[in-house]
């Protein structure tokens, strides 16, 4: 983005705005070079100062509560002279950044010669995540054994973890997966509780009344589906919720 401003020696510049990832553009050297190359060296932002303003900020609103993290600020372009800002330097992020691993933070100067620079920052956040203690293959349900908890650093973790135990038992694995492996969202699935033909018990339930009766599956699905079972002796088909292995319940 370009804004040109007059400069008492009529001279104009040109807001400086750096690609993502702290490393300025090409063009955006030769337009900081071009412009600025007048300045003298006292009048030239310290670039230190601009990572600095950085890593407070990423270290005030980035930083997850409760973990033990750090930050580091990727470094500037040394060719780049920006002119030194009459007001305190600002820094914001855009609503796309993680609150971990890599994100970009702005900073820019509101005074008489306006200019805007972005910087990359890694988030290093340690929590105590789970890993599988054994390998195991496509299909089978994690137990509680076959768990260990281990300290990692979840900003490196682009495709997430788990901190609770609970919401991984019972699950099953979508592929196999070797000693060692951080367990993720996407290695787990929900086991198939009821296959289609399956025997299954039907509850009916009320504050006062309670029902229990056998059908027939319709449908296969896992804990929390909503499936079809059909009364063997009335042909009837009602609409019901997976409980667990084998039981469904319906609404009376």
């Amino acid at each position: 983005m370009r804004k040109h401003i007059r400069t008492p020696g009529n001279m104009t510049l040109t807001r400086v705005t750096t690609l993502a990832a702290g490393k300025p553009s090409l063009t955006a050297i030769a337009l900081a070079l071009l412009f600025h190359a007048g300045i003298a060296a006292a009048d030239v932002q310290s670039l230190d100062s601009i990572r600095d303003v950085a890593r407070s900020y990423a270290a005030e609103n980035l930083i997850p509560n409760g973990t033990r993290s750090d930050v580091e600020i990727g470094s500037l372009d040394p060719r780049l002279r920006l002119r030194s800002c009459d007001a305190p330097l600002e820094a914001f992020r855009n609503h796309a950044n993680r609150n971990s691993g890599r994100s970009t933070i702005g900073v820019r100067c509101t005074g008489t010669t306006p200019w805007t620079i972005y910087v990359s920052a890694r988030i290093n956040s340690y929590m105590e995540v789970y890993r599988l203690s054994r390998s195991l293959h496509r299909g089978q349900r994690v137990q509680e054994a076959d768990l260990v908890r281990v300290e990692a650093n979840v900003g490196r973790l682009g495709h997430g973890y788990f901190t609770e135990s609970d919401r991984i038992i019972g699950m099953e694995l979508r592929r196999a997966a070797g000693e060692g492996e951080i367990v993720t969202p996407s290695l787990l699935t929900a086991p198939e509780l009821i296959r289609r033909g399956q025997t299954v018990t039907v509850l009916a339930e009320t504050a006062t009344t309670h029902v229990s009766m056998q059908g027939e599956a319709l449908d296969s699905g896992a804990l929390g589906d909503r499936i079809r079972i059909r009364n063997p002796r009335s042909e009837q088909v009602v609409e019901g919720e997976i409980i667990g292995d084998s039981r469904v319940r319906i609404p009376l």
